[in-house]
């Protein structure tokens, strides 16, 4: 492979490699966003969407935003909650970026890059007009000071930390160029620096314990800055007066419209969409599907984006009596309605999973050759398990009498009425699935839950997910994390190893079908976030995770 030379002049820059499927979904996204339209509107987009803003636009002003959640913690290098990252896609920038139609990698803060020919060094050349929000100049220090700072930190940046897999050292050319080294290829890292996990901030938080900054004590480059938050009260933004170095993907690379964001938590979700009908706040993020048919005919429009992301699954821990045999976690797979869940639950505005990846995932593989509902063949795999006997309640029992019983514990609502459903169509082949709300799960990981089941997703355009989520490697977010299957981490490990991009497909390809082929997952539906904005905001850009960005969001004139 010949050396990789980034060049934006001439748009020969390496591509990341994506696949056909991020345009497969452009139809649902049209369709949902045309069936919640604005009332009295013509087209979905007149007055609102990702239009440039008229030059007649007035600066000022207040952005009333909500999120459904209250985030713990705002460092950006720290937990990946989307509403903590939509606050640090404001508040700080990244290397690169990425086009949400292409799967590009742009530029951004690094102006130009050059990869080294089996993928071990990054050479990135910096702006020189970059400061953060104190003053301090953007150089190629701070970019190694924050590399090394996620490595240092290690199990509080779990996510950023496997992004910088195999990190080696970051070495300060001069001051406008950084090289990052990694003990072997890394075909992931390009893309990685384009993920709000890897955002560059200031060295004046990077001295801070990661308390301090998860506390929302936070200095980037970006056009607002974290004025202030309050877990009780909210959070707010303030305008960078001097910001002019927006991303190529952004309408608007200088001064925000708004001088302020204002962000409250609304966590019931048909208040939040109803706050967002009437006007009451101007943007709402994010909503449940039970909220979405709530929006028809309103004053507010519907901003759905299918994630790129693992499809959301529920998983069989393997370290559960029940589920230590493949066959069992296999019959979970076939004893599941997708079709029936998305419609009775969903009201059809999600699909069925097809994949362990959603369709907007590059690394996308169509695997509903075994994804299916098939029943028969859920019993013929549980009879194989030694689930035998059929019980007078309908459930099977094992040659020691025990009953096949399950168990997930769960907080919240957001998913109790399809665990409702799954518990009825699993009764069908004899399996009693035991439902256990609770009201928090705080004092587990991942690799140490009391019952069989979970259900867990991460958002990120590049198949490399997989190995976050389906490796053994990582303490907090790994499923086989202590319980290795060998053959599936040599190839995660392979894909991102790999830097030919027809070889990493096909790598991807055959992990993903391995993960369904062993029962370590049970994919139920494509992720899609549902954001709502109101009639009166146009420029409402939004990256490829759809975090929102409000350096071009702009009040419409009325």
């Amino acid at each position: 492979m010949s050396e990789t030379t980034a060049d934006p002049a001439a748009g020969r820059r390496k591509r990341l490699l994506i696949g056909v499927s991020v345009l497969a979904v452009i139809a649902l996204i049209a369709a949902l966003a045309v069936f919640l339209r604005p009332a009295g509107s013509d087209e979905a987009d007149e007055g609102n969407g990702d239009d440039a803003a008229p030059e007649d636009v007035e600066y000022g002003g207040t952005l009333n935003v909500a999120f459904d959640v209250n985030p713990d913690n705002y460092d950006p290098h720290q937990r990946p909650q989307l509403p903590a990252r939509a606050v640090s896609r404001n508040i700080a920038d990244t290397l690169t970026d990425q086009d949400p139609e292409t799967g590009e990698i742009l530029p951004w803060l690094a102006e130009d890059w050059e990869i080294n020919e089996d993928a071990t060094e990054f050479t990135f050349f910096l702006r020189d007009d970059v400061t953060f929000s104190d003053g301090t100049p953007l150089d190629a220090e701070v970019v190694k000071a924050n590399f090394d700072r996620i490595i240092e930190i290690g199990p509080l940046a779990f996510v950023a930390a496997g992004l910088l897999r195999g990190y080696e050292e970051s070495e300060v050319i001069d001051e406008h160029t950084v090289t990052v080294r990694f003990e072997e290829p890394n075909a992931q890292f390009l893309q990685a620096t384009a993920v709000q996990s890897l955002s560059i901030l200031a060295p004046a938080t990077l001295e801070l314990d990661p308390e301090e900054v998860a506390a929302g004590n936070v200095i980037g480059s970006g056009p607002y800055t974290l004025e202030s938050y309050d877990p009780n009260d909210g959070i707010r933004l303030a305008v960078r007066e001097d910001y002019a170095w927006g991303s190529p993907l952004y309408e608007n690379q200088g001064r925000a419209y708004f001088d302020e964001v204002e962000i409250s938590f609304i966590e019931e979700s048909t208040t939040l969409a109803g706050a967002v009908s009437s006007g009451q706040i101007d943007y709402a993020y994010r909503l449940s599907a039970e909220s979405v048919p709530g929006l028809e005919g309103s004053q507010a429009e519907l901003h759905p984006t299918v994630m790129p992301a693992i499809s959301i699954p529920i998983v069989p821990l393997v370290y559960s009596d029940v589920f230590s045999d493949e066959n069992a976690r296999k019959a979970l797979n076939y004893a599941t309605d997708r079709e029936a869940i998305v419609d009775s639950v969903f009201q059809g505005l999600y699909e069925p999973a097809t994949g362990v990846l959603t369709p907007s995932n590059p690394g996308y593989a169509d695997l509903s050759d075994v994804i299916r509902y098939d029943p028969e063949e859920a019993e013929r795999l549980l009879e194989e398990a030694g689930w035998t006997e059929i019980g007078e309640d309908g459930i099977r029992q094992n040659a020691d009498g025990d009953r096949l019983e399950i168990e997930i514990q769960y907080t919240g609502t957001s998913y109790e009425a399809m665990f409702q459903l799954l518990q009825q169509q699993w009764a069908q082949v004899g399996i009693d699935f035991v439902l256990t709300p609770v009201s928090d799960l705080s004092d587990y990981t991942i690799h140490n839950y009391e019952f069989d089941l979970t259900t867990w997703s991460q958002t990120r355009a590049d198949p490399d997910v997989l190995r976050t989520v389906y490796s053994s490697f990582y303490e907090s977010q790994s499923f086989l994390y202590g319980h290795p299957d060998e053959e599936i981490d040599d190839l995660l490990g392979e894909l991102q190893t790999t830097t030919d991009e027809d070889d990493r497909l096909a790598v991807s390809e055959e992990v993903q079908r391995l993960i369904i082929d062993r029962g370590y997952t049970v994919p139920l539906f494509d992720l899609t976030q549902f954001a709502a904005y109101h009639q009166s905001i146009g420029g409402t850009t939004a990256d490829l995770e759809g975090k929102p960005a409000f350096v071009d969001f702009y009040r419409v004139d009325e």
